[in-house]
């Protein structure tokens, strides 16, 4: 007879305790804890497989079915000895029946994530068994190897100081900077080296770990980010570093840890940009490996997302129930959004879900409508299918986050470090980093103060505006040739620049002003985030190589590159019968429409469906440069323009 799961009081969850015996078939003791208690347990994060290959293992006796790779993740944990306790694994701890009590108690569960991986003293990833278990074995001590480097990188750069003594705060980028300078993947073979060598089977391994399924994963944000847990007080300028790490990577009979991966990383980013080096192999692997490894330095330096922001983050990743691309987030959101978005898998369609998250940002003041910056015009695109085979048509309007696309949303926050003098004692908090504290300010405000009247109304969502010019022509960012893109582009600009007589209407001249609309006009740091108006692009500088460069230079390089691909993804060039130069999203054609409108930090490209009852298809936001601070707002003052209220579909 099967197990059957009993039900769980508030607060509680399940765990395992292994059995002592044989290990075919593992047996597991199941029990419920209340996580007020503060049990003590390691979480396991890994992915659930192919549903056809199941093993069986022993919960209380009774016979239950878990799926391979679970099954080798557990047998590996047991030949290891790895945990003597508990365990917390979610496909046995949570029921996942498809019966109203099973979703139910999924949707209660699923609030819980982030205190039960927070609570765990240990988190064990499971990246499968290794192809090669030589190379597996290489790329773990290469991986350990090049940690150490980075660390006497960092050691040196913040040597020990009395508190008395006056010395200049160090960033992580300028650490990783210092890093970078100290690579040679042309001549140092332990960096890099010929294929057959021990260096390049290495990095083999390391591909291979890197290009694991469970990276591609929506729930493992939360489940392998959780920030180092220890207290310490230090001099400023001396370096302090966890003495384990509390999240490890299995791999067969190898592990590795953060601190491994994250310096791996950088020397892999290093190799692929050297020219001269045949190293796209990496190219790959490393992406999937780079965005999470951002996101938990972001949540170690405290950066403060927006629910937006966190969900843009999880766009790329591949689960089954589009629902999860929302609650998956939940836990890393700030705490209102709870009070509008609870998982409810028993009854919600994937358009309820989705049009939650733009019912809660509708209430946000002065951030109305930044939803719409997380969503583009697709044909075709918008039908999204749960697992139970209930289907949902988005609108035009509403993000369909459960697609991968490489959006970024125009900035609607500079991000402006407060001017707090550095001590030399300095208390750090329980993750051992500084609170930086950085006031958000507006990036632009087209409108002024208009207030927003957006609500929604069925599947329509109603909103007011201005109507400000119709897109005229086009100059394409993207396509398979790239120097025909780029001849295309000088030919058009140079029309442009003519028509303009070479003088923007803002004053400056024309080619200045369509390198800053190439940037949104924005100046980023070194998190990865707008901090100063004001920015242009230099293509010149961009090509320079990184050992023509000081170092100052190199980070200013790396920031313009940020700027650069930001404003560029998923956009092109445009001007408007106006001749306003303009980024639009690429699938706005010659004639569609351009807005403002009330609660919107940007402007908008729109295209006319019904002219009668001012109904719109929304494409995408968009820029136009010398009308994003307030200038609209004279022109409603002279009756240049009006506000209307219309319905996009």
């Amino acid at each position: 007879m099967g197990f059957k799961y009993q039900p769980l009081d508030a607060h509680q969850i399940r765990l395992l305790r292994p059995v002592s015996g044989p290990s075919h078939p593992l047996s597991f003791e199941i029990v419920h804890i209340s996580l007020l208690s503060k049990p003590s347990y390691a979480a396991l994060s890994y992915t659930w497989g192919p549903a056809g290959d199941t093993h069986g293992i022993l919960l209380n006796g009774h016979d239950f079915a878990i799926r391979r790779n679970l099954h080798d993740a557990l047998q590996q944990i047991h030949c290891s000895k790895r945990v003597a306790q508990l365990l917390w694994v979610d496909a046995i701890c949570i029921n996942q029946g498809g019966t109203g009590d099973a979703l139910n108690e999924l949707s209660v569960q699923i609030t819980l994530m982030k205190q039960i991986y927070e609570q765990a003293t240990k988190i064990f990833v499971w990246l499968g068994n290794p192809e090669n278990e030589a190379n597996n074995r290489l790329a773990v001590q290469m991986m350990n190897t090049i940690s150490n480097r980075l660390r006497k990188v960092v050691e040196k750069g913040r040597p020990y100081r009395p508190w008395w003594w006056q010395h200049k705060f160090r960033t992580a980028g300028e650490d990783v900077a210092d890093f970078v300078l100290t690579i040679s993947p042309t001549k140092d073979k332990e960096v890099f080296d010929v294929p057959g060598s021990r260096t390049y089977q290495a990095w083999l391994g390391v591909i291979s770990l890197w290009k694991s399924p469970w990276w591609t994963r929506t729930w493992i944000f939360q489940e392998s980010t959780i920030p180092e847990s220890y207290t310490t007080i230090y001099i400023e300028g001396v370096t302090a570093m966890p003495s384990s790490s509390k999240v490890r990577f299995l791999s067969g009979d190898q592990d590795t840890s953060w601190p491994e991966i994250n310096a791996t990383s950088i020397v892999a980013s290093t190799i692929t940009t050297t020219p001269g080096i045949d190293a796209q192999f990496l190219v790959g692997a490393l992406k999937s490996v780079d965005k999470l490894r951002g996101f938990r330095g972001q949540r170690l330096q405290h950066v403060h997302w927006s629910f937006l922001d966190i969900l843009q983050m999880f766009r790329h990743t591949e689960c089954l129930d589009p629902r999860d691309k929302v609650y998956a987030p939940l836990c890393l959101a700030p705490d209102d959004v709870l009070h509008y978005i609870r998982p409810n898998y028993a009854s919600k369609t994937i358009f309820d879900v989705y049009a939650d998250v733009v019912g809660y940002c509708l209430t946000q003041p002065g951030h109305e409508l930044d939803f719409l910056g997380h969503t583009i015009y697709q044909e075709g695109a918008q039908a999204v299918v749960t697992p139970q085979g209930v289907k949902s048509v988005l609108p035009s309007w509403v993000p369909n986050f459960s697609a991968s696309l490489n959006i970024f949303a125009i900035p609607k926050n500079l991000y402006v470090p407060e001017n707090v003098g550095r001590k030399g004692l300095t208390f750090y908090d329980k993750r051992g980093i500084t609170s930086n504290k950085e006031a958000p300010i507006a990036a632009y405000n087209p409108l002024g103060n208009a207030p927003s009247r957006s609500f929604i109304m069925d599947s329509k969502l109603c909103v007011s505006g201005v109507y400000l010019d119709v897109l005229q022509d086009i100059i394409k960012n993207t396509g398979p040739d790239l120097e025909a893109i780029r001849a295309a582009a000088r030919e058009q600009g140079f029309k442009w620049a003519t028509a303009s007589k070479h003088k923007y209407f803002t004053g400056e001249s024309y080619v200045d002003a369509m390198n800053r609309t190439a940037v949104l006009d924005l100046v980023y740091d070194e998190k990865g985030r707008p901090s100063e108006r004001g920015n242009k692009v230099d293509y010149a500088f961009l090509r320079k190589p990184r050992d023509e460069l000081s170092l100052a230079e190199y980070r200013y390089q790396m920031n313009m590159k940020t700027a650069q691909v930001t404003a560029a993804a998923l956009r092109d060039l445009g001007s408007s019968q106006k001749l306003y130069l303009l980024m639009i999203p690429n699938t706005a054609m010659v004639g569609d429409l351009i807005w403002a409108l009330a609660g919107g930090q940007a402007l908008y490209i729109l295209r006319s469906m019904n002219q009668e009852t001012n109904q719109y298809r929304f494409i995408g936001e968009c820029y136009a440069h010398g009308l994003m601070d307030g200038e609209i707002v004279r022109q409603l003052t002279l009756g240049e323009v009006r506000m209307e209220d219309i319905s996009l579909v």
